[in-house]
This record gives C-alpha cells, structure tokens and sequence, in this order.
C-alpha cells in the first residue's frame, strides 16, 4: 500500500491513497479526518482529499455490513478482529453523529447567511428607494435649473447686443475724443510757439534793459564820482578860502564881502551837488526796481510757461489714459454682469 502511495505521487493524489491512508487511521484507532489523511499521505490539498474522504465515509458501512456477514458465514476468512470491527463501528457513529451536527450547524450557517442576505437586500431596496426620490428630485432641480439657464442665455443675448451697441457708440466717443486730442495738441503746439516767441522777445527786451540799465548806472555812478570829486575839491578850496580870510582879517572890508560872496557860492555849488547826487541815487534806484519788475515778470511768464505745459501735458496723458481705460472698464463691468447672473437665477 505504501508502495502504490508512493508509485502515486509523480502524478497526484488518487483516491486508493486516500482509502487507504484512511483505512491506516482507523486501524490505529483514528479518527480519519482531512488533515490526518493528508499527513498520512504527506501531501494533497483539502478540496482534493474532502470529497475522496467522504465517498470513503459512505462506502464504510457498507463495507463494514458485508465484512460482518462474512465473518459470521466463514470466520476464519475474516482476517478484521471483532474489537478493531467493534471500534470501525464506534467510529461510523461518531462520523454519522459528526456529519449530522456539522450538517445541522451548516444548515443555521446558511440560514443565517440567507437571512443576512435578505435583511442586505432590504436594505438596498431601501436605498434604491431613496435614490429614486433622489433623482427624481435632483431631475426636478435640473429642469429647474435648465428653465433658468435658459432664461439667463436669452438675457445674455439681450446684453450681447445692447453691449455691441454700447461698444459702437463707445468707439465713436473715442473717435471724438481723439479728435478733440489733436486739436488740444495742435492748439497746446501753437500756444508752446507762441510762448516761445514771446519769451524769446521778453528775453531780448530784458537784456535791452539790463543793458541800459547798466550804462546808465555806469554813467551815473561815473557823474557821481565826478560830483564828489567835485565837492571835495570846493571843500578843500573852502578851507583854503577860509584860512586866508582867517589870516587876512585884516584886509579891506571889499575883499571880505568878495570872500563872503565866494563862500556863498561855494555852498550853493556844495548843495546843488548833494542834490545832483541824491536825484542821480534816486534815478538810480528807480532803474534798480524796473530791472528787478522787469526780472520779476520774466520769472513769471516763464513760471505761467511751464505750468500751462505741465497743464497741457496733464490733459493730454488724461485723455490717454481714458482712451485706454474705457474699454477695458466696459470689459470689465459685462464680465461682473455675466458673472452676477447664474448666481442671481
């Protein structure tokens, strides 16, 4: 037998070896079982060696009825002993007992596999159930939302169109405005000429001035020193005239009145030269203040110059900037309006 197990196994587990194997365990007094058998054996997966086991199970009565007849027609052909018969026996009930509960509890296992299975599918007939509601609602939501679409797409044409004439009318006010740029710019350009013009002809009448009035400060303060020359000189001559007429006191009451006459004259001269020169300052000082109104009202014209072309450049960068902005701002102002409509349906 552990030949024909072994002659067996190149080509896998036959159900002779796992009779016999069976057999060998209730010979031992074993209970033959899956896992025993296919230690006995050395190999062999439980599905192969279960259904091989139980064909021997439901052949052992049988064949342990025909051993039994046999012994009690011949005994001496029986080569089973009546105790090792005795325990075969014991063991089939045990196995009959055995196979009778293991059926009994794969019975309850089912049903309860069953029941669980029915209570699952319940509860996915109440799922469905509720997923229908679901989606009849969310249909409901979606007509809904499609009516609303809809409306949305027509207003959106709507405002298509109302834009599209806006953006007409809005490149005719560019139009204008760019007109009304190059007239600014052609007035802006012959105002800057006619500044520079006229600042080129203040300018040369401000040298003009300053160069008069240069000569003539120089004239004056040439006759001014002249005059204090003058002056000093007369003073001295005074001085000189008086320490004679100290000295000569004496003299002739006629040259006495000469002298008086001479000193009178002397101081007449001295006064009108202190007039001549206190006129030449004032002349002086009135060329000074023209020369700085004149300085003055050049500073202002250029300061106007420059604060009309800031002016000018002010406007220009402002009309500009609103060439450039009031499209992008229209652009704008329909993307918040299309934006704002799916929220508001």
């Amino acid at each position: 037998m552990e030949q024909q197990m072994e002659s067996g196994s190149s080509r896998g587990i036959q159900e002779p070896q796992v009779w016999a194997a069976a057999d060998q365990l209730l010979a031992e007094g074993l209970r033959p079982t899956i896992e025993r058998v296919r230690q006995k054996i050395g190999r062999g997966s439980p599905n192969t060696v279960s259904p091989m086991l139980e064909r021997w199970f439901a052949t052992l009565g049988k064949r342990l009825g025909n051993d039994s007849g046999a012994a009690a027609q011949s005994p001496t052909t029986n080569a089973m002993p009546p105790a090792l018969l005795q325990v075969a026996h014991q063991l089939w009930d045990a196995a009959r007992a055995q196979a009778a509960k293991t059926q009994a509890q794969q019975a309850e296992a089912l049903r309860r596999e069953i029941e669980l299975k029915a209570a699952g599918l319940e509860d996915q007939q109440a799922q469905l159930r509720q997923r229908e509601v679901a989606f009849e609602h969310t249909r409901g939501s979606l007509e809904s939302a499609l009516a609303s679409s809809r409306q949305a797409l027509e207003s959106v044409k709507g405002q298509l169109s109302e834009a599209s004439r806006l953006q007409d009318s809005a490149q005719g006010e560019i139009r204008r405005l760019r007109e009304s740029l190059a007239q600014a710019q052609a007035q802006l350009d012959a105002q800057r000429l006619e500044q520079r013009a006229a600042m080129t002809v203040r300018e040369e009448a401000l040298k003009e001035a300053q160069a008069l009035h240069t000569a003539r400060e120089h004239r004056l303060l040439g006759d001014i020193d002249r005059e204090r020359l003058a002056a000093r000189q007369a003073t001295s001559e005074l001085a000189k005239e008086h320490k004679l007429r100290t000295r000569n006191e004496e003299e002739d009451a006629s040259k006495l009145e000469a002298e008086r006459v001479a000193t009178r004259n002397a101081e007449k001269l001295a006064a009108q030269l202190r007039a001549d020169l206190a006129a030449r300052s004032a002349e002086l000082a009135q060329l000074q203040a023209q020369m700085r109104s004149t300085q003055q009202t050049h500073d202002e014209a250029r300061t106007r110059l420059a604060a009309e072309e800031r002016a000018h450049e002010l406007t220009r960068d402002l009309l500009a900037n609103a060439l450039a902005t009031k499209p992008k701002e229209r652009k704008e102002a329909r993307g918040r309006k299309s934006a704002a409509r799916p929220r508001s349906s």
